[in-house]
């Protein structure tokens, strides 16, 4: 087995080590004032209030199998790092009307595509409706719709929360409909998450998250193998999450282990790995 991946973990650690004290510094300062994500794959209640304005940076990581060719000719997996990044502003409409706009940049793992593009730009409302605690369960609707360089999206959810003292229960309900210019190709997408977080202090949330990702057609890919950005078979996740505060910054972590197919070894090319890492920085204004 290649020696790359455990090299670029040994890597990363390194990096979170030398981040430690900046995230100390965090803890010691004032609680947040800001909308942060506890759990950061799911969307919160909660919106931003009137003319408030925040800066959110998300960065996805994934780990997985590509193929390389070697001198004899023959091909053999390897680990590489696909990622994306994705910059939000977010701004509020009113105490309960959320404007957001996303770019969106990826990185694909392969060896033809070792540059990070950009995909397009998103637009999304958030709505929440009514008072936190007003209501058995706390209810928000989300709309989002994108223009991607190959295809066209629309979003929905709803977002669901309930919180018992420092525990926040938060579910989505989450669906997307994608539609490809060059193939013709519709897709019919499931991705709902759930989460608990805990509020240690008013500067540390821990929490633990499931997420998944599938389709609800069943068009398989030209290709036969199965494997898509968009899966005909559900992929899912669980892992534990962090979040640091103080004042306007935030900074959001989360660690995943891919449940389906657990014990079997990662598959060449597919772009769902075996974890997936998400960390999320914001600010607000």
């Amino acid at each position: 087995m290649s020696t790359r991946f455990p090299r670029r973990a040994a890597a990363w650690l390194r990096a979170l080590l030398a981040g430690a004290p900046a995230l100390g510094l965090l803890l010691a300062a004032p609680a947040a004032s800001a909308n942060p994500r506890p759990l950061p794959f799911s969307y919160p209640y909660q919106t931003l209030p009137a003319e408030k304005f925040e800066v959110e940076q998300y960065a996805d990581m994934v780990p997985v199998r590509v193929a390389r060719e070697n001198p004899s000719g023959t091909q053999e997996g390897v680990y590489s790092l696909r990622s994306v990044l994705q910059t939000e502003l977010e701004f509020g409409l009113s105490d309960h009307l959320e404007f957001g706009w996303y770019f969106v940049f990826q990185q694909g793992a392969s060896a033809t595509t070792p540059f990070m593009r950009f995909q397009g730009v998103k637009q999304r409302l958030r709505l929440r409706l009514a008072e936190e605690g007003l209501w058995p369960v706390n209810v928000g609707l989300y709309l989002e719709v994108a223009e991607f360089h190959d295809e066209f999206e629309v979003e929905e959810k709803i977002l669901l929360s309930r919180r018992f003292g420092p525990l926040n229960a938060v579910v989505n309900l989450w669906v997307e409909q994608e539609y490809y210019f060059q193939t013709r190709e519709s897709k019919f997408i499931y991705n709902p998450t759930a989460g608990l977080s805990y509020e240690l202090s008013p500067h540390a949330i821990a929490g633990i998250e499931y997420w998944a990702r599938g389709r609800f057609d069943s068009i398989d890919p030209s290709d036969g193998t199965g494997i898509t950005n968009a899966p005909t078979g559900g992929r899912h996740y669980l892992g534990p999450t962090f979040l640091a505060q103080s004042g306007e910054l935030w900074l959001s972590l989360g660690a995943y282990l891919r449940l389906d197919s657990l014990g079997d070894s990662p598959v060449v090319n597919d772009p769902y790995g075996k974890v997936w890492f998400r960390a999320l920085v914001g600010y607000g204004f």
